[in-house]
């Protein structure tokens, strides 16, 4: 599996269809996977955590990183995370806001330190899932973000 990147493209929540496109193509190569990184709202900048704070902190980062992972086969589902800094019971918290995982997805993991790993239903489009993982990313965000993302392509 590749671990350098081999693209990073920036986009707006107001154009997604470079990114579905993407996601298109690493589904039919089944392989590869998408990081994303939010842009923070000036004035927000988050100092870097302290040593003490990252190991005794029962939180992850201030600001989300999201992933979209690739079926592994033909036919497969998806698999998304979302690492943040808002605590436990990350899946309650989404619910509140009209986030509630869709019909078929399947949680793995909703750890405060971890993040939060779901697996996609089979009939969930590429446009749902990235709509629900950035609107969920603003949600679990302990800062306001701007809309603006960083997608780091990696295929394999």
């Amino acid at each position: 599996m590749a671990t350098t990147p081999s693209s990073v493209v920036e986009f707006s929540e107001d154009d997604l269809d470079p990114i579905v496109d993407l996601m298109a193509e690493l589904t039919a190569a089944n392989a590869g996977w998408i990081n994303f990184s939010p842009q923070v709202e000036a004035g927000y900048d988050t100092p870097p955590r302290t040593l003490f704070a990252q190991v005794f902190s029962a939180n992850g980062e201030k600001v989300p990183l999201s992933t979209w992972s690739a079926p592994t086969r033909a036919g497969g589902r998806a698999t998304v995370g979302i690492e943040h800094g808002s605590g436990p019971k990350a899946l309650a918290r989404l619910a509140e806001h009209d986030l509630a995982l869709p019909n078929g997805w399947l949680k793995l993991n909703d750890h405060p330190r971890r993040g939060l790993v779901v697996v996609t239903g089979g009939g969930s489009s590429d446009d749902d899932v990235l709509w629900w993982l950035l609107a969920s990313s603003h949600t679990l965000s302990v800062v306001p973000l701007t809309g603006e993302w960083e997608a780091t392509v990696f295929r394999g």
